[in-house]
């Protein structure tokens, strides 16, 4: 079988790819199992999959020192990264339909426009003031869309006056109409599918939840093999650095509020030597640094 990280042909989208494949593990995990995204997702793949290199020539030393280490999560950990962040292109792509906000932009220039001349036009008593301070304006795409269609309107009521007394061309308002009815038609496509946008953010949930465990566990074992060597931070670097709480939370399968798992306590490494007594360095416990993680102390 093929390696799940590694794909047979060089042009292969990768990352779709770990997605495809990862698919029904992502799906199938508990709800317990899920981890809260409370740093930035692109980041944290960009840095897991750039470190990946490195902490793969570790596997076979992980393997001999650790017996109870995850061998077939870690073979997987390059693979759950690509397909997070495939889990978040389809989650942004889900949360906002491709073009809606250059479409807004280009609704809002143009209403722009006519309103800087609708109300030079009502200082001269050819538009209603009043009128013009209806209009909602930003923010709110159907705030923008529909004002500029409400100028159009005014400006063609007008028309009789107007026509050759300014720059702007039937053409023009024509064109702004248009461009209005595809931004209302594109709000009201993103109203029509919310279903999608939380079948895609659940599905990234789940598929960041493999991926920080997986790297979490990887990370632990790191640190306890290279212990003396002090180098974990340049080899698996931690995803919430610069974050003042770098503990994954977790959530229930009740949906209650994730609770902070109980920190690790950082303290010297231990040297374990015979005899003992007061003042005697203690052996290394299990599951503290200098201690091996995925063994009984």
């Amino acid at each position: 079988m093929a390696n799940i990280n590694q794909p047979t042909d060089v042009q292969e989208p990768r990352f779709e790819a770990a997605y495809d494949r990862l698919l029904p593990e992502i799906d199938a995990l508990p709800a317990s199992a899920l981890v809260v995204i409370n740093i930035d997702v692109p980041s944290a793949v960009t840095s897991a999959i750039g470190a990946w290199r490195e902490i793969s020539t570790l596997r076979s030393e992980l393997a001999a020192k650790l017996k109870d280490f995850d061998l077939a999560q870690f073979d997987k950990l390059e693979a759950y990264a690509l397909a997070t962040g495939h889990a978040h292109a389809l989650y942004m792509a889900a949360s906002a339909p491709a073009g809606l906000t250059q479409l807004s932009e280009e609704v809002a220039k143009v209403r722009e426009l006519l309103l800087s001349d609708a109300v030079a036009l009502a200082k001269r008593g050819v538009f209603d003031g009043q009128k013009l301070k209806e209009l909602k304006g930003p923010p709110g795409y159907k705030n923008i869309a529909f004002d500029l269609l409400a100028l159009v309107a005014m400006f063609r009521e007008k028309w009789s006056v107007l026509d050759g007394k300014t720059l702007i061309q039937p053409a023009e308002l024509k064109a702004a109409q248009l461009l209005a009815d595809r931004l209302i038609s594109a709000v009201g496509e993103r109203e029509q599918t919310p279903v999608q946008a939380v079948d895609a953010a659940e599905r990234r949930q789940r598929a960041f939840s493999l991926f920080v465990n997986a790297y979490d566990q990887a990370r632990r074992a790191i640190q306890y093999v290279r212990w003396a060597e002090g180098d974990v931070d340049s080899i698996a670097p931690s995803l919430y650095s610069g974050r003042g709480n770098s503990n994954v939370r977790r959530r229930g399968a009740e949906g209650t509020e994730p609770v902070a798992p109980v920190p690790v306590v950082q303290v010297q490494a231990p040297v374990a030597v015979n005899g003992g007594g007061a003042g005697s360095p203690q052996a290394p416990v299990a599951g503290l640094p200098g201690g091996a993680p995925f063994t009984a102390s």
